[in-house]
């Protein structure tokens, strides 16, 4: 358990570092409840880690970091994704086209 806290949670890694089988990782996981939490609490604080990381881009003003919590976290607000794909070519290439649109209503091909 320490190997996998000092290698955030990287299984390859935290098995070269001590004698256990990658293997023996994923038997644990599915057959010891308390390793399998133990496990989940090492990837959540990465989790936090990351998130902390990525406030402080935001903070910085950071354009995609901003895009990429808006489009994950802003959905409620108006700030999402789409992608369109055009399939009416007659045999030609299929489009793929991504927009991110604010609280505005999204167009239509009429």
């Amino acid at each position: 358990m320490e190997a996998l806290k000092r290698c955030s949670g990287n299984v390859s890694e935290a098995s070269n570092r001590v004698p256990v089988d990658r293997r023996t990782h994923y038997l644990w996981m599915d057959n010891d409840p308390e390793y399998a939490a133990a496990v989940e609490a090492i990837k959540e604080s990465l989790i936090d880690r990351a998130e902390g990381v990525l406030h402080g881009l935001i903070g910085d003003g950071n354009v995609p970091a901003v895009l990429f919590f808006l489009k994950t976290q802003g959905k409620k607000r108006g700030y999402i994704e789409r992608t369109e794909t055009d399939v009416t070519s007659g045999g030609q290439p299929i489009v793929f086209e991504t927009k991110v649109v604010k609280n505005r209503p999204l167009p239509t091909d009429d």
